[in-house]
C-alpha cells in the first residue's frame, strides 16, 4: 500500500511541475537578456604609447604595450597623464595627436607639444621601439594643470619631464618630435604618396657651402624625396634637412623634413625623406642642410628636370 501511495504522489508532483496537473497553469516565458555589448580595441599612436590612462563611459584603464585601449560603439574617450587630460575625442581604431586636436596639420602647436611631451616621457628615450609612460609620471602630474597651446608649455611640464625617470631630462625639439611622428604616419600609410605631381622625377645636386656637404636629391613621388651620395662631416648644432621656396630657409614657411643629422659624419649615405602631412611639393623648390641654431646654410640644392 505504501509503495502504491508513494508512486501516485511522485506522479502528481511531476505533472504539477510540467504544467500537466491543471488547465489553469501558466507557462512562464524565458527572460530575454540584453545582448552583450561589443567591445572594440583602439590604438593610441605616436609610436604605440603604453601606460596612458584612458576613460570612456563603459570603462577605464591604461593602454597596454601595443598602445591598445577598449571602447564600445559611439563612445568618446579621454586620455590622460595624471591630471593632465587630453581633449575628448571619438573613440576609433587609431587615435593620434592629429585626432585629438581634429587637424591634419602636423605642425599645429598643440599637436607638436603633445608629441614632444609623449616622446620625452618615454622611459628608454627611444620612441622608435614604442613609448612607455612611467607610473612616476602619472604621480607627478596628479595636480598638473596645463594646456597644450600654452605659451609657457615648456616651463609648465619641465619638472614632470625631469623627474619622471625617463632618459630625457628635458623636452625634445619640435623638429625631432614631428619627424618621428611623420615616420609613424608613413608606416600606417595614413599619408598618400601617389605619383601625380609634375615635379616627380625632378632632382638636383647640393652645392657645398660648409662642412663638406654634397649629394643628390630626387623627388620619388608626391611626398617622398630620396637623398643619395650624401656626404657631411657632422659638424654644427641642430642641423636638419630643410625645405623651402627660393632657398628662403630662415623664413616662417620653411620646414624640416628630417630628424637631426649632426653629430655623425656621412659618406655616400642615403636618406628617404617624407613630407609632413600638411605640406606638398608646391611648398618647396629646393633643400638645405640647415643649421637651425645659427640660421646657417651648409649646402643647398634646387630641384630641376
Amino acid at each position: 500500500m505504501f509503495n502504491r501511495f508513494f508512486a501516485t504522489y511522485i506522479t502528481v508532483l511531476l505533472l504539477s511541475a510540467c504544467g500537466g496537473g491543471s488547465s489553469d497553469s501558466k507557462v512562464i516565458p524565458p527572460v530575454e537578456l540584453p545582448p552583450e555589448p561589443t567591445i572594440y580595441t583602439g590604438i593610441f599612436l605616436d609610436s604605440a604609447v603604453e601606460n596612458l590612462s584612458f576613460t570612456t563611459v563603459s570603462g577605464s584603464g591604461f593602454t597596454n604595450d601595443k598602445g591598445e585601449f577598449s571602447y564600445q560603439l559611439n563612445e568618446s574617450v579621454i586620455f590622460s597623464i595624471g591630471a593632465l587630460e587630453f581633449p575628448q575625442v571619438a573613440a576609433d581604431v587609431f587615435i593620434t595627436p592629429l585626432s585629438i586636436f581634429a587637424t591634419q596639420d602636423i605642425n599645429e602647436i598643440a599637436v607638436v607639444n603633445m608629441l614632444r611631451l609623449l616622446q620625452s616621457l618615454d622611459i628608454d628615450g627611444n620612441a622608435n621601439n614604442g613609448i612607455q609612460i612611467s607610473s612616476a609620471a602619472h604621480d607627478l602630474a596628479k595636480e598638473l594643470m596645463v594646456n597644450f597651446t600654452d605659451i609657457d608649455f615648456d616651463s609648465k611640464v619641465a619638472n614632470l619631464v625631469e623627474m619622471s625617470g625617463a632618459l630625457n631630462q628635458q623636452l625634445i625639439s619640435a623638429a625631432d618630435a614631428v619627424y618621428h611622428f611623420q615616420q609613424t604616419l608613413n608606416e600606417l600609410n595614413i599619408s598618400s604618396c601617389e605619383k601625380t605631381h609634375s615635379k616627380v622625377g625632378y632632382n638636383g645636386f647640393f652645392t657645398t657651402l660648409a662642412h663638406n656637404v654634397s649629394g643628390k636629391a630626387t623627388i620619388i613621388d608626391d611626398c617622398t624625396i630620396r637623398i643619395t651620395q650624401f656626404s657631411y662631416d657632422g659638424g654644427g648644432p641642430d642641423v636638419y634637412f630643410y625645405a623651402a621656396k627660393n632657398h628662403e630657409y630662415s623664413s616662417a614657411d620653411a620646414f624640416s623634413i628630417s630628424q637631426k643629422i649632426n653629430g655623425q659624419s656621412y659618406t655616400d649615405a642615403e636618406f628617404i625623406l617624407k613630407l609632413p602631412t600638411n605640406k606638398t611639393l608646391d611648398d618647396l623648390t629646393g633643400l638645405s642642410v640647415w643649421c637651425v641654431d645659427f640660421n646657417v646654410d651648409f649646402g643647398n640644392m634646387e630641384f630641376t628636370q
